[in-house]
Order: structure tokens, then C-alpha cells, then sequence
């Protein structure tokens, strides 16, 4: 019970620290890094820690394989419509995607572990 505990408090508590941090040391005001491109490391992660200690199965190739559907669908839609690509704007999106597709997966584990 205290591992599935560890996993719901685990992105929250990770916020919170890193948010800490940015505002301890003045992050912001010498980079253009917010606190989602850190998070999202620590949550790539916990994923895969937390999905081997409960499954015994890495979720991580499937996440990466996903991840990679999702770049080439980015890229295909990007080169289509503004007929260039421009790897810094491509980057920051698709990072942000990233970060987004990792809290739902996240949030759905913790969902799926709490229901057995």
C-alpha cells in the first residue's frame, strides 16, 4: 500500500520541488526552461520505475514508441501545412506533447493501480 501511495504522490511532490528550486535559484530569469520540461524527465522515469515494480513490465518501450508515432505525425502535419520545418518551434512542441501524453499515462496508472 505505501508503493501505491509513493506513485500517486510522486508528481505532485515533484512539482513542488522543482518549482522550489526555479524560485530558489532564479531559474527563469536566466533560461527560457519552465518547470514542465524538468518534470517531464522525472515522470518518463517514474514511469518506468513504477511500471516494472508493479507489472514487472516496462512500460517504457511502448511510451517511446508512441512518442515517436506522435513525432512523425507532428512532423508530417507540420511539413504539410507550412510546407518548412523549423527543428527549435518542432522541439518545444513536441516537447510539450511529450510532457502532456506522460502526466495522462501517469494519471491513468495511478487510476488502473488504485482499481485492482
Amino acid at each position: 500500500m505505501l508503493v501505491h501511495l509513493l506513485i500517486a504522490i510522486y508528481p505532485i511532490l515533484l512539482f513542488i520541488l522543482i518549482l522550489l528550486l526555479f524560485k530558489f535559484f532564479k531559474i527563469r530569469q536566466f533560461s527560457s526552461i519552465n518547470v514542465p520540461d524538468i518534470v517531464t524527465f522525472f515522470l518518463i522515469l517514474g514511469l518506468h520505475l513504477f511500471s516494472r515494480q508493479i507489472t514487472h513490465i516496462s512500460i517504457l518501450p511502448y511510451f517511446l514508441m508512441l512518442m515517436s508515432i506522435i513525432a512523425l505525425v507532428l512532423l508530417s502535419l507540420d511539413l504539410f501545412y507550412n510546407r518548412h520545418f523549423e527543428a527549435k518551434h518542432f522541439l518545444h512542441f513536441f516537447w510539450r506533447i511529450t510532457f502532456f501524453v506522460t502526466l495522462l499515462l501517469y494519471i491513468l496508472m495511478v487510476v488502473i493501480i488504485f482499481q485492482t
